[in-house]
C-alpha cells in the first residue's frame, strides 16, 4: 500500500511540472492518475488469477471434501497383534468394528500416507478389572489403503466389517451423516463416566465445523447437549465409552 501511494504521488508530482505547458492540463492529469491506477488494478487481477491458478495445480488434500464412500461394505475380518501395520497388506482397506482380546487396554493410532494423524483410542476388554470400566471397548473406524497402523502393548485387536445405520448409543470412531448416522438434529447425552471425551465434526480435515467436549465435568465435558450433523459431515467420537443420540424430530 505505501508503494503504490509513493508511485501515485510522483505521477502528481510530475504532473504538475508540466502543467503550464498544455492545453488542458487538469484533463491530463486526470487521464495520467486513471491510467496508473488501472493498470495497478489489473496487474493485481493477474495476480489473483495466478495464485487462484497455483492454487488449482498444488490442491492441499487438508481442504479436499472428507470422501470414504469407497470404503462402504468393504473390509475382511481379521485379528491383528502388537506392532505396526499396512492397510492394504496387513489387512483390507474397509470400514470395521475394532475390539481388544487383551487383558489390559491397548492402543490404536492410525496415520495416513502422508504421516498424518487419521484417529486413535485406548481399548480395554469386555470383563476387565474395574480399573478399566470407563475406557471403550469398541471403535469403528474407516481405515484406507496405504494408512499406517500402531499398536501398543501386549494384546490383540479384531477387526470385523460393519456398515450402517447406527443408532442409540454409538462407541467411539468415524461415522458419516447420511450413510452410518441420519443426517439432523440430535440430543446427545452420555452416562455418568470418570473420562471425558470429544465430538468433531468436519466435511474437510483443515478445520472443524462443530466441537464439543463430552463426559465428566470436572474435565470440561458436558453430559447433555443438541448438535445439528449435515448430509455428509465426518462425525467423530473420541476418549469416552458411548455417548447416546436421540433424533430430534
Amino acid at each position: 500500500m505505501k508503494t503504490k501511494k509513493l508511485k501515485l504521488a510522483s505521477v502528481m508530482v510530475l504532473s504538475t511540472v508540466v502543467l503550464a505547458a498544455c492545453t488542458n492540463p487538469f484533463d491530463q492529469l486526470a487521464d495520467e492518475i486513471n491510467s496508473y491506477l488501472a493498470g495497478d488494478e489489473a496487474v493485481s487481477e493477474e495476480a489473483e488469477e495466478s495464485a487462484e491458478a497455483r492454487g488449482d495445480t498444488e490442491a492441499n488434500p487438508l481442504y479436499a471434501p472428507i470422501d470414504y464412500t469407497h470404503l462402504y461394505g468393504e473390509g475382511e475380518e481379521t485379528s491383528i497383534s502388537a506392532g505396526e501395520h499396512v492397510v492394504g497388506e496387513d489387512i483390507m482397506p474397509g470400514r470395521y468394528s475394532i475390539t481388544s482380546t487383551g487383558e489390559y487396554s491397548g492402543y490404536l493410532s492410525i496415520y495416513d500416507e502422508e504421516e498424518r494423524y487419521v484417529a486413535g483410542e485406548v481399548l480395554a476388554s469386555e470383563g476387565t478389572e474395574s480399573t478399566f470400566r470407563d475406557y471403550p471397548t469398541e471403535v469403528l473406524l474407516y481405515i484406507d489403503e496405504g494408512d499406517k497402523m500402531e499398536i501398543t502393548n501386549d494384546t490383540t485387536f479384531v477387526f470385523t466389517p460393519v456398515d450402517g445405520p447406527f443408532e442409540g448409543a454409538l462407541s467411539p470412531g468415524m461415522y458419516i451423516a447420511g450413510h452410518d448416522i441420519e443426517a439432523g438434529d440430535y440430543r446427545i447425552t452420555t452416562e455418568d463416566t470418570e473420562l471425558s471425551g470429544n465430538i468433531y465434526v468436519h466435511q474437510i480435515e483443515a478445520y472443524d465445523s462443530g466441537r464439543y467436549s463430552v463426559g465428566n465435568p470436572e474435565y470440561g465435558g458436558k453430559d447433555s447437549f443438541v448438535m445439528t450433523f449435515d448430509e455428509g459431515d465426518l462425525v467423530e467420537i473420541t476418549g469416552i465409552k458411548s455417548v447416546n443420540m436421540e433424533k430430534l424430530e
